[in-house]
Formats: structure tokens, sequence, C-alpha cells
């Protein structure tokens, strides 16, 4: 089986009249590979807003991290239900 991380893309942008301001963007996609992630980074550059100051791919973290902090989740909602 092969395993799947995919990569989010994040965005940081200047805000127009407030020199030093940032506005950090999250592109709605997720990519397979941190490749695909970059590239998408570098097409941003000839979009309509102009060109991002930085970006950064995150790889999403695996499901064993999710089963934590589900399991730690239910573990509190079932305290609070008790009391």
């Amino acid at each position: 089986m092969i395993e799947l991380i995919p990569y989010l893309l994040v965005l940081v942008w200047p805000v127009p009249d407030q020199p030093g301001r940032v506005e950090i963007e999250r592109v709605r996609q997720l990519f397979a590979s941190a490749q695909d992630c970059e590239r998408a980074a570098l097409a941003q550059r000839q979009g309509p807003r102009g060109a991002p100051t930085g970006h950064q791919c995150f790889a999403m973290p695996g499901s064993e991290e999710y089963d934590r902090l589900f399991a730690q989740t239910d573990a509190a909602a079932a305290g609070e239900r008790a009391q």
C-alpha cells in the first residue's frame, strides 16, 4: 500500500495601504507531493493579485495524529458528561 501524504499551500500577501502587515491565505486545494505544491506556488506568481511575498508548503499530519486528537476529544467530552 502506498501512503499518500497530502500537502497544503499557504500564501502570504501584503495588505494594501498597511505597510508591514500581511494577509495569510490557504489555497483550497491539497497536493499529492511537495513538488506539486511548489509548482502551484510558482503558478500563483502569474495570478491576478500579483505575486505573493512568500509561501509555504506543509505536509498534512498522518492519520495517527487525527486518531489521537479524536480520542482526546472523546475522552474530554465523556469526562464532562460524567460530572
